[in-house]
């Protein structure tokens, strides 16, 4: 299937093509607020609930999912929407698991794709792995027309940020947009880096606040990830908490998180593409 064609290319909504799979993206208002490593976890705390997890990477210009999983993985997303490869041909399975999608590093091109090309992507991972519990997009940061499409795809957004101005700011930004498509009630901000989970729902309860008074609607609470030093180790050596530290205190925040997710999931996703 190739993406190359924008004009004669017709995909299948999501909506039509499973019922099954449960959508769920990972984004961020800015950069550097921890969300691969978020999304990276979290789907890897999930296959260890016995679930068939997908993950894939749509920071299309600057993925590094691989990295953070220690996986190697010649092709990528790139290929498919040149035309050259389907998704069978680029996804990866890590030992644990889970399938991963994996984006492209250093193309623009690619971090300016329309919403035709992005829910195209989505039918054909949908349609070639039918068996996926859960697919998590971990879009790219900011509020482009590309992260917005992958969003639009997802049944359940989590919102991941950090107790810091910029992070906040921006992630309000993306809160407003998603207001306006009247759909808060399935956004959840996950408090990333936080010293304590008193500390991180005391982060959601300002950002709520905010909400309240602006946007006159709440916005919902997952769990927070607690400040950890393993997480940056892990990283510098291909490793990952959840398959070489199992036991760590990290570990078990993303048991908690995937156990806090798995709670708001609905039975049967049928997002509604926007």
């Amino acid at each position: 299937m190739s993406f190359t064609d924008r004009d004669t290319f017709t995909p299948m909504s999501t909506s039509q093509s499973h019922i099954s799979t449960r959508i769920v993206g990972i984004a961020s208002g800015k950069g550097g607020v921890g969300k691969t490593t978020v999304a990276v976890n979290l789907a890897l705390a999930l296959c260890q609930q016995g679930m068939r997890v997908g993950l894939l990477d749509a920071d299309l210009g600057l993925a590094n999912s691989q990295i953070l999983l220690g996986v190697s993985a010649p092709l990528n997303v790139g290929d498919v929407f040149d035309g050259h490869k389907n998704v069978t041909d680029v996804a990866v399975e890590t030992p644990q698991g889970l399938l991963l999608i994996p984006g492209a590093s250093g193309n623009q091109s690619l971090a300016n794709i329309t919403s035709m090309q992005a829910t195209s992507l989505i039918d054909q991972i949908l349609q070639s792995y039918p068996d996926l519990d859960v697919l998590i997009i971990d879009s790219a940061a900011g509020l482009s027309s590309a992260n917005m499409s992958f969003l639009d795809t997802c049944a359940v957004r989590l919102l991941v940020m950090q107790d810091e101005p910029a992070s906040i700011a921006d992630a309000y930004g993306l809160i407003k947009l998603e207001s306006r498509k009247d759909r808060l009630a399935s956004l959840f901000l996950v408090p990333n880096r936080v010293g304590s989970e008193l500390l991180g729902k005391a982060l959601f309860d300002r950002m709520n606040v905010v909400c309240m008074k602006f946007l006159e609607e709440p916005v919902n609470y997952l769990a927070s990830v607690l400040q950890d030093e393993l997480l940056g180790r892990v990283t510098r050596k291909r490793e990952t908490v959840i398959a070489d530290h199992p036991t760590s205190a990290a570990a078990k925040n993303f048991t908690l998180l995937a156990e806090a997710l798995m709670a708001q999931l609905p039975c049967n996703d049928v997002p509604e593409v926007i």
